[in-house]
């Protein structure tokens, strides 16, 4: 089992320990009110912790006119406590502020458990205070320490998925991986892809306010990674096809199942050559890749002749999986003339 200690992890490790420093130093009661809030707001991004900042506060708000408007209603028992937590997560949920529900239930609940004098201004004053050092400490840490590559950290995630459909590109045509362990592999290929469309989501929301040196580069390589990003979901969709199809090819025409085997080989390879020309770790002749993707293309054009000699039935069967190679050729080729415009400078 892999055990890796990322940026965030370690960040939301320092906003702890900042957390509980301010709130010893200034000998304040609670301090893992502070310790729940870092923890809570602690944002892959700068400009998403701004923006959560921002609701953070709305939240806060919300949770003290909840917590006054139950304490002098309802009282300051554990029921009136629950009640007026119901309520607040009820009126949030209704107006859409679910992102930071949590902030709410913790201020609701760090008010009314107030001590026997009651709820008072410097009272009041403190516990708000504890909630503004976790916010605070979550995004200093968040700004200055370890601020994020997003080109590296998002082409390392998109590099994990692609070396994935390569493996898997390789595997299942030639039934070499028990079906167990194919279907994990398959599960975890699924959740790379939500994980890089999540984070592309971030760059995209943010893109107009991050802090960037080279605006024009970091650009061009963000079409590139929605470029890979493609060929993965497509690869991804072979995969599939193969998984479902390649059994009963095998069954209808040995050529044809030779003919698939031999094409996934080549995109393999085709794909394979333009991740190592991206990272200059290969120098592949333009000339070169324009003769493998010609050799792909006349070995599909015989597989579209196999395939017009075959009858209705047996065409339906092969058919998804030569359409699934199409499509991800034509995107290869795309991402190839891409890269050899693009020079990978992170």
């Amino acid at each position: 089992m892999n055990f890796n200690i990322g940026p965030r992890m370690m960040k939301t490790g320092l906003a702890v320990a900042l957390s509980i420093l301010i709130t010893e130093s200034m000998n304040l009661e609670l301090g893992m009110v502070a310790v729940i809030t870092a923890v809570l707001t602690m944002q892959p991004s700068i400009m998403r912790s701004i923006t959560y900042i921002k609701e953070t506060a709305l939240s806060t708000l919300i949770g003290i006119v909840f917590a006054l408007a139950g304490a002098y209603t309802l009282g300051l028992h554990p029921i009136s406590i629950g009640i007026t937590v119901i309520v607040a997560i009820a009126v949030n949920i209704k107006m859409g502020w679910v992102k930071t529900v949590h902030i709410t239930i913790l201020t609701i609940a760090i008010i009314m458990l107030s001590p026997d004098d009651g709820i008072h201004l410097m009272y009041l004053l403190e516990r708000l205070s504890l909630i503004l050092i976790g916010i605070s400490s979550a995004f200093f840490i968040n700004a200055f320490i370890f601020p994020p590559n997003h080109q590296k950290l998002l082409y390392d995630m998109i590099k994990k998925s692609l070396d994935k459909t390569s493996f898997l590109l390789r595997v299942i045509p030639n039934k070499t991986m028990k079906v167990r362990e194919l279907k994990k592999r398959e599960e975890e290929l699924k959740n790379d892809i939500n994980e890089i469309n999540d984070y592309l989501g971030i760059i995209n929301d943010e893109k107009s306010r991050m802090f960037i040196r080279n605006r024009y580069h970091f650009m061009r390589d963000i079409v590139i990674f929605k470029q890979m990003l493609k060929v993965v979901d497509l690869e991804s969709d072979l995969i599939e096809n193969l998984e479902l199809k390649m059994d009963k090819i095998e069954e209808i025409s040995p050529n044809q199942s030779f003919l698939v085997k031999k094409l996934v080989g080549k995109i393999v390879e085709y794909h394979e050559n333009i991740i190592l020309t991206y990272e200059d770790k290969i120098l592949v002749q333009k000339e070169m890749q324009k003769e493998s993707f010609t050799a792909m293309n006349l070995t599909i054009n015989d597989l579209i002749n196999e395939l017009q000699q075959s009858e209705i039935e047996k065409w339906i069967e092969i058919f998804p999986v030569a359409s699934s190679i199409v499509k991800l050729m034509v995107e290869l080729e795309k991402l190839d003339k891409y890269i050899r415009k693009q020079e990978k400078m992170f």
